[in-house]
């Protein structure tokens, strides 16, 4: 029994010995960290006024239809929403996620006091989703302490404060659970953080801090088909582009004027290249950085600025990282060859708003709705993008919203007047070609499908 007990008794005190996720913060100290952590957490409530049409048969075609028989039945709409924030500067600066304040007419940031201030906005981006606000208190504000996300572990204790569903304050905990994590749909600047502190919708924009009390992360984000998964900006990202928006009120970004894709196994085996790192160049914008640099259809980016490019999404990252004007080398893989070259990055070109074009002449034929929209790699180009199409056909996946078609029956349709030109000589039940460009998350296709008009 001796020789059992000994080693069970060492096994045990090296196990209760080991350092836990909580950085040895005492339990008993947990509630007086929180209640100090609080104090700087804000809700942000926000109101949208605006004019809608009211739906009357739940289906946009036919409401459409009812509509110019019988006229518009249009009414004013209020939407509330409800976000967290946190205070960054004592001056009254507060950040939050930019889709929190997102079209809202009037802004509100109510302190863990229960004080109300209005807010306005000094800037907002949103490709990495942040925004900056600003307060005038009356009273004394107590801003957050900044961490080093960059050195968090797998498995290392973290808290979340916001204001899930309208609760008010709320606080869970959790542990950072992975880290360069990937959001399909939030764009390709941010590798997350992930963690099981659970997050709901209210929570948004509201601080991730470290057992030690200093933020880590602006959480953003929650898994749409899972539980316990949440997701934050990691604070050490966060921070350039906050003190860019404090300074300019916009951030000051690289950009190449490319196009990238991933190399897929079978993109790899057809190009007989050893492995599948690196970004492949789908396409180069006229008269851009990189089409002045010599980049060309194909290039594979291996390398900028002796940084490998793994993934695709990599290169959009690193050069985010970046200031316009900024010259950076590249190392290309084209054909079998390797090549360096020098780029010097441009800044991102701003969309102008203007009025986009609709048309409705293929709802009845082949019950699509499209939009003219601006080429952002030409500016001087428009394309004719699907903005809606009958549920009827939305289950079929003939035609997805974000197509883009680029001909139909051979001919080019790239603006509203093109399109409607060739609609209108459609006959019934005539099969058509169309040749759309289709988005997906690695890469971009161009494909043909034949349907027939209704």
């Amino acid at each position: 029994m001796k020789k059992f007990f000994v080693p069970l008794i060492i096994a045990l005190s090296l196990l209760f010995s080991l350092p836990l996720a909580s950085e040895s913060l005492n339990s008993s100290d947990l509630p007086d960290l929180i209640e100090e952590l609080t104090e700087s957490v804000v809700r942000i409530e926000t109101t949208n006024l605006s004019k809608q049409n009211v739906n009357i048969t739940g289906d946009p075609f036919f409401d459409d239809f009812f509509r110019r028989q019988f006229g518009e039945d249009v009414q004013p709409r209020t939407t509330k929403g409800l976000g967290s924030g946190f205070i960054y500067s004592d001056t009254g600066l507060i950040v939050t996620n930019f889709h929190v304040i997102e079209n809202a007419d009037d802004i509100s940031i109510v302190l863990n006091s229960g004080d109300r201030y209005p807010a306005r906005v000094i800037g907002s981006d949103p490709r990495t989703d942040l925004a900056l606000l600003e307060i005038s208190s009356n009273s004394p504000l107590v801003e957050v302490q900044i961490g080093d996300s960059d050195k968090l572990r797998i498995g290392e204790g973290v808290i979340a404060i916001g204001n899930p569903l309208g609760f008010g304050a709320t606080v869970t905990t959790g542990i950072i659970s992975a880290k360069g994590r990937y959001i399909d749909g939030l764009g390709t600047y941010v590798d997350f953080l992930q963690t099981d502190a659970a997050l709901n919708r209210g929570n948004s924009g509201g601080p991730l801090f470290n057992f030690k009390g200093r933020v880590v992360g602006v959480n953003t984000a929650i898994a749409a088909n899972g539980q316990g998964i949440g997701f934050a900006i990691p604070i050490s990202m966060a921070l350039n582009v906050i003190e860019d928006l404090k300074i300019n009120g916009k951030v000051q970004r690289g950009w190449m004027g490319v196009v990238v894709q991933k190399i897929t196994p079978e993109i790899a085996d057809s190009l007989s290249l050893e492995s599948t790192r690196g970004a492949l160049i789908s396409r180069v914008l006229n008269d851009g950085p990189a089409f002045n640099g010599k980049l060309k259809r194909g290039d594979i980016i291996l390398y900028i600025n002796k940084v490998e490019i793994v993934t695709y999404e990599d290169l959009p990252k690193e050069i985010s990282k970046l200031k316009p004007g900024t010259a950076v080398k590249l190392k290309v893989l084209r054909g079998l060859d390797e090549i360096v070259l020098d780029v010097i990055l441009g800044d991102v070109p701003e969309v102008k708003n203007r009025k986009i074009a609709k048309s409705e002449t293929g709802a009845k034929r082949f019950g699509i709705i499209v939009n003219e929209i601006p080429d952002i790699l030409d500016k001087k180009k428009t394309k004719i993008i699907i903005s809606n199409i009958a549920k009827n056909l939305d289950e079929t996946g003939t035609f997805q919203k974000g197509d883009v078609i680029l001909e139909i029956n051979r001919n080019i349709v790239d603006d509203v007047e093109s399109y409607d030109e060739v609609m209108k000589e459609i006959k019934i039940g005539q099969n058509c070609l169309f040749l759309i460009q289709r988005r997906t998350k690695d890469s971009e296709v161009t494909l043909y499908k034949s349907v027939k008009s209704n």
